[in-house]
């Protein structure tokens, strides 16, 4: 039998079905930043019975060191939207947003996305004030502990 629950070091692991064979492994992580005051949830997909050793490691690391996360996170979106404004769509309204320090900036409700078996993993804002963020946030892909890319979700499907 497969157990449905895992207890790390940073809570307990509850496990789900996913899409397309894999199981959502989540925790909802109490952590200390200065940016959000909410818990944060970490969700790991895997097609193995459970997350492999590495990945739990992985999380604990982002975990253990949310805040830099959080920051250089927020630093790489506020730069690639300031950039990139005409791609990401960001209207003249919404412009006087990426003013903002980063403290402020108008995202909320981070989350972390782990993929076992993969380098690169996920920090999510599922809410904000830019257009783009509406149905399902933005997110900043790392690889490893670089930001690589921000995603748009405005056009994604719910999992």
């Amino acid at each position: 039998m497969v157990a449905k629950n895992i207890m790390t070091d940073f809570g307990v692991l509850e496990c789900a079905d996913g899409p397309e064979g894999t199981s959502i492994w989540s925790a909802q992580v109490a952590v200390n930043n200065r940016f959000f005051e909410e818990h944060i949830p970490l969700y790991i997909f895997t097609k193995a019975e459970k997350p492999s050793v590495v990945i739990l490691a992985q999380a604990e690391t982002i975990i253990g060191n949310i805040e830099h996360y959080l920051e250089i996170g927020l630093s790489f979106l506020k730069k690639t939207l300031t950039e990139q404004a005409n791609d990401f769509k960001i209207t003249a309204s919404e412009s006087i947003y990426l003013d903002k320090n980063i403290a402020e900036f108008p995202v909320d409700l981070p989350e972390i996305i782990l993929y076992d078996e993969d380098e690169q993993w996920i920090l999510r804002f599922a809410e904000g004030l830019f257009s783009i963020c509406d149905p399902y946030g933005i997110h900043v892909n790392f690889s490893s502990d670089h930001p690589i890319a921000v995603d748009n979700l405005e056009d994604s499907e719910e999992i």
